[in-house]
């Protein structure tokens, strides 16, 4: 919910699925404190 109140509060449009990049996946860390996942939300000014 703090994303969506901050796209529409800064004048944005969702412009897309959101995805998700993985920088340190559970494949290359088996400790969770160690992942690192970066969630993209694609937008547009309106």
């Amino acid at each position: 919910a703090a994303v969506a109140n901050w796209v529409v509060e800064n004048g944005y449009n969702f412009a897309g699925k959101s995805f998700c990049i993985y920088h340190v996946s559970p494949a290359q860390a088996s400790d969770p404190d160690e992942l690192v996942t970066e969630v993209c939300f694609p937008v547009e000014k309106k």
